[in-house]
């Protein structure tokens, strides 16, 4: 029946095309960047995208890319204290399992965990960092159903080159340098950077939990990390070759928690990863041929007595092939296959899997809709067909766009929520659902008074069989917690100033979510999901003057609880920041300043873990 209601939504699909275009077309224009743009990007026309601004990655340079969004997106972090330490991102009620991180189209989320660590991963080693709320599953696989992070770092074919250094230094014996390179020209394109970052992270802060709430200073806190990112494009006539290496290794000590006495720990965990890709894409004719395969190894070690080892190795391979009917309408189909291997002190498995995605695209005068389908086969679990379709209408021309979307989801359970010793579980259901999607985009209007644009989104989903870590006795163990509801708006808001040569860009950003268990035979039922706060709000304002800039952030999170019911407590975080650029007959230099929670507050991301107060970051990048 399934087959058969895909079946009909094509064809009508395909027939509405057609009968919309004028027939006899044998030449198509298509624009360059269609061809070289990603797949995924081509697809997500319809959703709610949010680019983040580039002066912004620079100005988070020195940190890792959970503090870059936890100031500026709407994303949600859970972090297990100060810089370097365990960071995910959830979106929309959901939890970082939920978020699929991509590096240049391929999914870097752990295969043994789920969820993408993101202190491993630094704000600028990448020149677009894109956040795609209620990203398809259909068309991205498993796990999307909060959104996606997409990172890239895209070619240049301008003729060009270029050699910088940056480095940072910052309150806690916190400093970061980076070597980066960039040569370009009609037909090569390539970047490199090596960075290494190191922090003591020795901060003060009240523990409210011991008796008096006296002032502690946290021990065993140190992080060092380094690696090295490469891309590589060539255009050669009609063909495009991409190639991308990535290692990282990190050893971080993790400090005691808040509580009774001073903190102590002796716990140290080290990480390391490698990531390489190779792409090629073509337009023969009418069509765009697409291939990619490429290798992943994450490795974890972790010691507090004893030692725990991790490791995965994962090779995804994808082709790709998109037929233009005419310039307006587009259909591709996507196969790919995966062998994915886990290792740790207590078991060691194999898994082979394959995806099947067929997406159609069309694009009149008015709008663009989208319909994508996804099937999924694997060796050890079952996943379910995924649907969905989308559209974006142009209700005012240039002025209001209308977004609708409904689709379903789908997250397969993870190595370790099957396997781990004790607490895993190979009877797990997999994790299955639907959302919906309303939003309105109003395009830039300009006044006197400067240029305005905002966005209203509203959204429901709904996650059968939700799986989370829960403390059953002296381990945690991941249990099917059910149905999970998920609803809520967000509102984005932005205005430009320009006075003379001053420009004043200020942002708005307002989330409002309710997660909650809706299982009615569950002893959680109605009761918000842990470490989801009801309110997020982002407010960012700054001023470039010819060759000075400065801003302000401002961030509230409202409080959320824990797994135990127990509160976490809300916060108001103010940073400010500046910047001045100038050039010599050799480089160009900017020299940057931050003050990071001017207001130096006491607060917590996750309960026990407490995050550091007033720290002030003085940065200087040279580029030759």
């Amino acid at each position: 029946m399934k087959l058969k209601f895909l079946f009909t939504v094509i064809v009508s699909f395909l027939s509405f095309g057609v009968w919309s275009q004028t027939l006899g077309v044998d030449t198509i224009q298509i624009e360059s960047i269609d061809i070289v743009a990603p797949r995924l990007q081509h697809f997500s026309s319809t959703e709610k995208t949010v680019q983040i601004d580039s002066i912004l990655i620079q100005r988070y340079d020195g940190k890792d890319l959970s503090s870059l969004l936890q100031k500026t997106s709407l994303v949600n972090i859970s972090s297990n204290g100060a810089f370097g330490a365990l960071a995910t991102a959830g979106m929309r009620g959901a939890s970082g399992t939920h978020t699929s991180v991509n590096w240049n189209g391929i999914p870097v989320n752990s295969l043994t965990t789920g969820s993408a660590d993101l202190s491993l991963i630094n704000a600028g080693s990448f020149d677009q960092v894109q956040v795609i709320y209620g990203a398809v599953g259909s068309l991205y696989g498993s796990g999307t159903l909060g959104g996606a992070i997409e990172l890239s770092n895209t070619p240049d074919w301008k003729k060009k080159s270029e050699i910088g250094l940056s480095s940072e230094i910052g309150s806690f014996s916190n400093y970061k340098t980076k070597l980066h390179s960039k040569y370009s020209n009609s037909w090569i394109s390539y970047t490199a950077q090596a960075f290494f970052r190191y922090g003591k992270n020795d901060f003060t802060y009240t523990d409210k939990y011991d008796f008096d709430s006296p002032t502690e200073r946290l021990t065993n806190n140190e992080n060092r990390a380094y690696g090295t990112i490469h891309d590589l494009h060539l255009k050669l006539n009609n063909h495009f070759i991409d190639l991308g290496a990535w290692y990282q290794a990190k050893k971080k000590n993790i400090a005691g928690l808040m509580g009774i006495g001073k903190p102590f720990s002796h716990q140290q965990q080290r990480d390391s990863s490698l990531k390489v890709y190779l792409g090629w894409k073509t337009l023969v004719g009418k069509f765009r041929v697409e291939a990619k395969t490429a290798y992943l190894y994450d490795y974890l070690k972790y010691t507090d007595g004893y030692t725990s080892e991790i490791s995965s190795e994962r090779v995804l391979n994808d082709a790709n092939l998109r037929y233009y009917l005419n310039s307006k309408f587009s259909l591709d189909v996507n196969g790919k296959y995966s062998w994915l291997k886990g290792e740790t002190n207590n078991y060691e498995k194999e898994e082979n899997e394959s995806r099947l995605t067929v997406a159609g695209k069309y694009s009149p005068n008015f709008g663009t809709f989208i319909f994508t389908f996804g099937r999924e086969w694997s060796s050890e679990v079952n996943p379910p067909e995924m649907y969905s379709f989308s559209s974006l209408l142009h209700i005012i021309s240039n002025v209001i766009d209308l977004r609708v979307k409904a689709g379903t989801h789908y997250r397969r359970p993870t190595f370790n929520e099957r396997y781990w010793q004790p607490g895993g579980n190979e009877n797990i259901k997999s994790e299955e659902g639907w959302s919906a999607d309303l939003g309105l985009a109003f395009l830039s209007y300009s006044t006197n008074y400067g240029e305005f644009n905002a966005d209203l989104s509203l959204y429901h989903s709904k996650n059968k069989n939700a799986i989370s870590w829960r403390p059953t006795g002296s381990f945690w163990s991941p249990q099917n917690t059910g149905q999970m509801i998920s609803r809520g708006v967000e509102l984005e808001l932005n205005h430009i100033l320009n006075v003379g040569s001053d420009r004043i860009h200020t942002s708005l950003k307002y989330a409002y979510n309710d997660a909650y268990n809706n299982d009615k035979f569950s002893d959680d039922y109605k009761q918000t999901m842990a470490y989801r706060p009801h309110h997020i709000t982002k407010i960012l304002s700054d001023l470039i003057h010819e060759k000075w800039d400065a801003g302000i952030i401002a961030t509230f999170r409202s409080h959320s609880q824990n797994w135990e019911e127990q509160k976490v407590e809300g916060n108001f975080l103010l940073d400010v920041n500046a910047g001045y650029l100038f050039e010599t007959g050799l480089a160009k230099i900017k020299l940057t300043g931050r003050i990071e929670n001017l207001l130096d507050k006491s607060y917590e991301l996750v309960k026990y873990y407490p995050m550091p107060g007033r720290a002030y970051y003085l940065g200087l990048n040279v580029i030759f």
